[in-house]
């Protein structure tokens, strides 16, 4: 089978803030508590798979970051956006889910309030993120249909909430520009006014899922969060939420954290919806969205 590589990861630029030392420190950290494999006992679970699944979020927001100028050049605008948008949208229906059920249910079985802090955070630059996400669909929306045809591949994501577009004042955000192309300086400078604040935020959180912690919110807790999770996830289209993490993650992390159907896992996922979006996926790591079948990249 002939691997399928990703574009050339690009450099980054001079003054990147993911090549910090507040942002190496995070990343650092978060690396640390996301080794090895899952943990057996529930209370250490959350802080592993919180660890992994925040490296997996910051991981797409940078390449999402490095790889915009390359897009340019190679007149790839529309892939790129395509996995753009997914990066920025996969963070918010994690924070999302967050804020809806996840951290309250903490809070309500342990009768602390130490995870409505972490709500709290989100408002600091949830904003910021969410202006990303409506500039990418400004920019897709500009796009010329693909050699006339129409039909140019519609993105899986589904269309921001209008509550969500009310609450944001566009104005605030001046490096991007709504009237306009995409621009990869405003782009990219807008990326650097808040991603450090939420790498320290995804790193912090982590420190409130320590097992002791989570040992206050109860075996019956984690069930009902779990249960939630479990159907929240589900009912997220495959097409932008499972192909992006096959595309993101090693084939054994992609075995631990996302347990899924046989004809899921081996059919619908690596031939039926993957394949339609192909383009997205060569900025990924693992393009080849092959999670349960041999790759010598994919160990």
């Amino acid at each position: 089978m002939t691997v399928i590589k990703s574009h050339p990861l690009p450099q980054h630029p001079e003054g990147s803030p993911f090549l910090t030392q507040d942002y190496e420190d995070v990343m650092s950290e978060l690396k640390d508590k996301a080794e090895g494999d899952q943990p057996v006992k529930w209370q250490e679970q959350w802080q592993w798979e919180m660890s992994n699944v925040h490296l997996f979020l910051i991981q797409m927001i940078e390449r999402a970051y490095l790889y915009a100028p390359y897009a340019i050049e190679s007149n790839d605008l529309s892939n790129f956006l395509g996995y753009a948008e997914i990066s920025f949208f996969q963070v918010y229906s994690h924070h999302s889910g967050e804020e809806e059920y996840i951290f309250p249910t903490f809070v309500k079985y342990s009768k602390n309030e130490l995870w409505s802090k972490n709500v709290s955070e989100h408002h600091t630059f949830d904003q910021a993120l969410d202006a990303t996400w409506l500039y990418i669909r400004s920019c897709q929306e500009k796009l010329p249909a693909a050699n006339g045809d129409s039909k140019r591949v519609k993105s899986p994501v589904p269309p921001p909430p209008a509550d969500l577009i009310r609450s944001i004042d566009l104005r605030s955000f001046p490096n991007l520009d709504f009237d306009e192309p995409f621009d990869v300086v405003g782009f990219r400078k807008h990326i650097e006014s808040f991603i450090v604040p939420l790498v320290e935020h995804l790193g912090s959180e982590i420190d409130t899922l320590t097992p002791e912690l989570m040992d206050s919110v109860g075996p019956e807790g984690d069930k009902d969060v779990r249960k939630w999770l479990d159907s929240h996830l589900k009912a997220y289209d495959p097409a932008w939420f499972l192909c992006s993490a096959f595309a993101s993650v090693p084939i054994s992390l992609c075995k631990q954290m996302i347990q899924l159907p046989f004809l899921v896992r081996r059919i619908l996922v690596p031939f039926l919806l993957a394949p339609k979006y192909r383009g997205y996926w060569l900025y990924a790591p693992y393009p080849e969205v092959r999670p349960f079948f041999t790759s010598p990249d994919r160990k």
